[in-house]
Formats: C-alpha cells, sequence, structure tokens
C-alpha cells in the first residue's frame, strides 16, 4: 500500500515545530546548546589589591602671607650669647654688658679690629666705643673722605646716614677718633662707620674734646700705652626726625699704662687715670680739656656702667675715686 505524502503539510509542521523552540528559548534564556562554564569566585580577603597611598590633607596657614614682609632676623640666643675673646679693645672689661644679640637692641655689641663699642638703637648712637691705642696704631694714612652707613647692623634696624647729620648743626663727632687709627687707610675708613659717631656740638668736638685727643697721642708717642672708652649720656633733643639722640654730654676716660708692655697686669693703683664730661649744647661756650675732670666713678653714677671690671677690686676702687694730675712725662 503506498502513502502518498502531502508534502505542504509536512512544511507548515515544521514551521510550527521551529516557532515552538524559537518561543520557549525566548522564554527560557537558561537553555543553551553549550553549557556556560562556571568561574570560581575569590573571598574578598584574599584578593590581591593595589596599595593605596596616605591621604595628605592640606591644612589652612594660620596666617595669611604678604608681599611686604622683611625677612626674619634670627637673634643668637641669649642663653649663651657671643663674647669677646682675646679682644684687645676690651681687656679693661665690657661696661654694661653689651651682647651682639638682636634681642637686646639698645645694648648691642660690635667688635671690630679697630674698636668695640655698644650701639642703641632707638638712639641711633653707641652707648659707648672702647679701643687701645698704641704707637703701632700711628701712622701715616690719609683720612678717609666719607662717613658710612654700618651695613653689619640687621636688615630691620634703621641704618643712620650721612645726610641724618646735615643742616642740624651739630658735627658728626668720632667716638673713636680718625687721628688715632691712621696705620692702614683700612684702619682709618673704620672710625667713619656711622654707629662710631654722635651728634656733637662743634665748640666740643673742634675745640675741648679734640684737645685731649691731641694729648692721648702725644702720651702714647712718649711710650705709653692707653686704654680708652668713650660715650655719652643724657638727652638734649633728636635730630633725623627722631632716629638720632642728641647727648648732652660727651665723656671720656684714659687708663694711661706705664711706658713698656701693655699688659694689664701692670696697671696698679697708682696708674694714671683721666676721666673728663663735658656739656654738648650748642649754646656752651668751651674751654680746655682739663677745666671738665671729673672722678670715674662720677661717670659711672650717671651711666649706670661698671668700668675696669677686669681689674682686681681694690685697684677698679683706686683709679675711680680720685682726680690725677695732668701726665707730664
Amino acid at each position: 500500500m503506498r502513502i502518498k505524502i502531502n508534502w505542504q503539510i509536512v512544511l507548515v509542521l515544521v514551521l510550527l515545530v521551529s516557532l515552538f523552540l524559537w518561543w520557549n528559548y525566548r522564554s527560557n534564556p537558561t537553555i543553551s546548546v553549550a553549557p556556560t562554564p562556571i568561574v570560581p569566585t575569590i573571598p574578598i580577603a584574599e584578593q590581591p589589591t593595589e596599595p593605596t597611598k596616605p591621604t595628605v590633607r592640606p591644612t589652612k596657614p594660620t596666617a595669611k602671607p604678604t608681599s611686604t614682609a622683611k625677612p626674619t632676623v634670627r637673634p643668637t640666643s641669649t642663653a649663651n650669647p657671643s663674647k669677646p675673646s682675646g679682644n684687645r679693645n676690651l681687656l679693661l672689661g665690657n661696661p654694661s654688658g653689651a651682647v651682639h644679640d638682636t634681642a637686646e637692641p639698645n645694648n648691642y655689641l660690635i667688635e671690630r679690629p679697630q674698636y668695640a663699642l655698644s650701639y642703641n638703637r632707638d638712639n641711633g648712637i653707641p652707648n659707648w666705643v672702647s679701643w687701645q691705642l698704641t704707637k703701632k696704631d700711628l701712622g701715616e694714612a690719609k683720612r678717609s673722605p666719607t662717613f658710612t652707613a654700618d651695613g653689619t647692623l640687621p636688615d630691620s634696624w634703621y641704618r643712620v646716614s650721612l645726610d641724618d647729620y646735615t643742616g642740624t648743626g651739630y658735627d658728626r663727632g668720632h667716638m673713636c677718633p680718625s687721628a688715632d687709627r691712621t696705620a692702614s687707610a683700612k684702619d682709618n675708613l673704620a672710625t667713619f662707620i656711622l654707629t662710631n659717631v654722635v651728634p656733637q656740638a662743634p665748640d666740643n668736638n673742634r675745640g675741648t674734646w679734640e684737645q685731649l685727643e691731641s694729648f692721648s697721642r702725644t702720651l702714647v708717642n712718649k711710650g705709653h700705652v692707653l686704654y680708652i672708652i668713650a660715650g655719652v649720656d643724657g638727652r638734649i633733643g633728636t635730630i633725623a626726625d627722631g632716629r638720632i639722640r642728641i647727648p648732652r654730654y660727651t665723656w671720656k676716660i684714659i687708663v694711661v699704662m706705664p711706658k713698656g708692655q701693655s699688659d694689664i697686669s701692670r696697671i696698679t693703683a697708682k696708674t694714671q687715670v683721666i676721666a673728663i664730661r663735658v656739656p654738648n649744647s650748642l649754646d656752651a661756650t668751651l674751654g680746655d680739656w682739663e677745666e671738665y675732670r671729673v672722678k670715674v666713678s662720677e661717670i659711672e653714677k650717671v651711666t649706670g656702667y661698671q668700668f675696669f671690671s677686669n681689674l682686681p677690686p681694690d685697684i677698679q676702687t683706686a683709679l675711680k675715686s680720685r682726680i690725677d694730675p695732668v701726665p707730664t712725662t
């Protein structure tokens, strides 16, 4: 018996089956011809990770910087201030205990080969200047042509200039004189630095004061060695818009060493001392330097300084308590 196949019906059935399979696949996507491989997971604690960098949080500045700020001057520690060591200009002592420390601006120690001094920033002048004078300090060097500001002062301090004295009526009065430092041009130039200068009445500077300066060099040329300290006290007024004080008095103390070596151990209670205190007013009419001789103790009283502190106490007392005759030899 021969079966007759209706191919049209077969084709329709095949299409229906295909549609059914396609619909079933879309309804259930997990069914796949090839199984999906399972990838094992790694516990979180075991997963390798790149090291993380610590986060740095910027802090806000405590103060707003300004473009006009000046560099900070770092003071030397006051616990261990610099002290003179073997400085021939301070062999008899440091009268005010000056230190090279910006924390002490009105008793600021400046040491140079030519002299040592205590500078007063607020007054714009030295409190005192100390130096030794020997024949070796006197030579043929010419007088320096001009005064100069002290470039060694801290940057934040006012530096007195040549023009600050112009038109004031006062001389630029040396404490350590130009003529005491003529061994070399360098030595002489150092005396023209304005931290070695005070406003000095012309009659004082060119008369009384200069007379004693010249007499001092006469003693040196006779063979003496001198230890000299000069300074100021009192106040008349100011110049340079208040930056420089005009002292009421200038004073000077000279220890006249016996002829010979300059070893201070040779100073005795009989060693001669010259001390003067001179009025510094423009109106004062002054005489010879001998008229202004005083005891060293009188200068100590008005200044509060201690002179000759490196000498034995008994010799200090003897030198301070009398007015010696003017040396003649």
